[in-house]
């Protein structure tokens, strides 16, 4: 057998064995809390609606550190560290989280401080909160 195909074979024995390469929440919510992940500047989902009393947990899963700060000052979470090290095969950290509990009803836009909106434009989110 040639060099070639043996190693035609081996690169596709392995994208079979590794499976997907689509990254998941090594660190999801508790429950009844709900999850935003944030990942090549966009906010998963951009769009949440959740009742009084809810917490929203954030998680950067991207490879860039990143903010949630609400457009009003009701929070912000400083900076979230992106997952570090390990590559395809595991280990290194989890991706940085922020927990916020929301209390009361209304609308709570959002964005990351450190790629704002003027850069950014579809870099926001919106948190709506119901009794």
């Amino acid at each position: 057998m040639s060099l070639s195909r043996l190693l035609t074979i081996a690169a596709v024995a392995g994208t079979f064995a590794c499976g997907s390469s689509t990254p998941t929440n090594p660190n999801p919510p508790p429950p009844g809390t709900m999850g935003v992940t944030i990942q090549d500047f966009t906010f998963s989902p951009a769009s949440l609606t959740i009742t009084a009393g809810t917490t929203v947990r954030w998680t950067n899963n991207g490879p860039s550190a990143h903010t949630t700060t609400s457009d009003a000052g009701a929070w912000s979470s400083g900076t979230l560290s992106p997952p570090s090290g390990g590559g395809g095969y595991g280990g290194g950290s989890a991706g940085a989280t922020f927990d916020f509990k929301f209390t009361q009803p209304g609308s709570y836009p959002y964005h990351c401080s450190l790629h704002p909106p003027s850069m950014y434009p579809g870099f926001t989110g919106m948190v709506t909160v119901t009794p």
